[in-house]
């Protein structure tokens, strides 16, 4: 370019700016925008000012991605501390958590043999005789008392049968039922477990031995279906 009086025009130096646009992906965008704020700010505040301090940006931005095509800066996640003043969670046990302090566990060999035959049987009575006699022969138990006999659905409580127990004696409570699934057990008078166990028989491997006379509990929960049961508490 010429002046008029036939002199040269120095040509200005201009920069060429690339703005933000929709075809920018996000990380793209953040990253020119870092770039360019220091030019817009400089310029907002003239010759002679002091440039504002920027600050830097947050760990927790989306990555820009690095020559390698991986994204750094991943995002942070921080933990949220759980608020203050509410009260503890309870540690109490449900009722019958606890083992019993009146009974013990005795190993018995040879108790397979002492278990109903079927697991699920059509005449609940006929099947626990032949039980009790099974268990009469591989470990001189006897019957103690009358069977306990009842109906139980999946969704009922369970059911609930008074027996004595002598000090220093061992038991075993058998189960016969016609029902898809049960569980028997038995408890001290506190309600602490003595024994439990899916398999018709608890102990399912051996025989409680109580250490003071009480007054135990059988427990026949149904846990599948609804049916027909029959009960008995063996001994020594």
């Amino acid at each position: 370019m010429w002046h008029a009086d036939g002199s040269r025009a120095k040509r200005r130096a201009t920069t060429a700016v690339v703005l933000p646009s929709s075809d920018m992906t996000a990380s793209t965008r953040l990253a020119l925008a870092a770039t360019l704020a220091p030019l817009f700010t400089a310029a907002a505040c003239g010759p002679g000012k002091k440039d504002p301090v920027l600050a830097p940006l947050p760990a927790t931005s989306v990555g820009v991605p690095d020559a390698s095509g991986s994204a750094a800066g991943s995002p942070a996640w921080a933990v949220t501390a759980p608020p203050s003043g509410l009260p503890p969670f309870a540690t109490v046990p449900p009722p019958g958590a606890r083992g019993s302090k009146k009974a013990s566990r005795k190993a018995m060999a040879g108790l397979d043999a002492c278990l109903p035959f079927t697991a699920s049987t059509r005449d609940v009575v006929a099947e626990l005789e032949r039980t009790a006699q099974a268990c009469a022969k591989v470990a001189a138990l006897k019957p103690i008392g009358q069977p306990f006999r009842g109906t139980q659905g999946d969704g009922d409580p369970a059911a609930r049968h008074k027996v004595h127990v002598d000090a220093g004696k061992c038991y075993r409570v058998v189960l016969a039922h016609d029902a898809r699934a049960a569980v028997v057990g038995l408890r001290d008078s506190a309600g602490d477990i003595v024994a439990e166990s899916p398999t018709a028989a608890a102990p399912e491997a051996g025989l409680a031995c109580f250490t003071s006379a009480d007054d135990a509990e059988i427990t026949v929960s149904i846990g599948s279906g609804k049916g027909s049961y029959a009960a008995q508490l063996l001994g020594e």
